[in-house]
């Protein structure tokens, strides 16, 4: 009875854990594991569920050509000269300076659209396969100031503000390889990328370290 009683705890306990019992012959011969996940001799057939790391990866970004890590943002002063004359007249151009105060956004993540990552390993260790984090889209920008320094005789201010606007979204996004350059960049996007995963692998029963390797 004792010994029917231990046998049934163990398959419980294995079982819980991924790995699966099954009756051979005497219960006293020992259990042996083989690495494709089944196993034995003469006593107990162990069997393990193996998990498709890859399948369960892919599937779950299948829906996200992109995965946002984070967003950052900064505010930048700018002083802009405008410049306007009237054509066919001696009146010379008009100059006026203005102050410009604007908040960028810039959306950071990693492209995880097909082909553009890969999975290797298993349940010892996950090595992702991409590309290193980048804009997924255009910055986000918004004036949120402006200051008339010198102000041009012929310089309209409506017209002035709307030039304004087309220049500072092209200097926002010159100035996205700067912001990927931040030591903080990568650490905080793979932090964020593994957490994710992690959620999905658990579901699985098992999350194996993640490690990312750059093309």
């Amino acid at each position: 009875m004792t010994s029917k009683l231990l046998i049934t705890v163990s398959v419980i306990a294995l079982a819980a854990s991924g790995f699966y019992l099954t009756r051979k012959s005497s219960p006293a011969d020992p259990i042996t594991m083989r690495q494709t996940g089944e196993s034995t001799n003469d006593g107990l057939l162990v069997r393990r569920r193996l998990i498709d790391y890859q399948s369960v990866i892919k599937e779950a970004v299948a829906q996200r050509a992109s995965f946002l890590t984070l967003t950052l943002s900064r505010d930048i002063v700018r002083d802009q000269d405008l410049k306007t004359s009237i054509r066919f007249t001696p009146f010379p151009a008009s100059t006026a300076r203005i102050r410009v105060k604007y908040h960028v956004e810039y959306p950071i993540g990693y492209v995880l659209a097909p082909g553009k990552f890969r999975v290797a390993g298993g349940e010892d260790g996950l090595v992702i396969t991409l590309h290193k984090p980048r804009l997924i889209a255009r910055p986000s920008v918004k004036l949120l100031s402006y200051d008339v320094l010198e102000s041009g005789v012929l310089i309209d201010e409506k017209t002035a503000l709307l030039e304004l606007q087309q220049r500072i979204q092209p200097e926002a996004e010159r100035l996205a390889k700067a912001v990927l350059r931040r030591p903080d960049v990568l650490p905080v996007s793979e932090r964020a990328l593994r957490g994710f995963l992690k959620t999905i692998l658990e579901r699985q029963g098992k999350a194996p370290p993640i490690t990312f390797d750059y093309r």
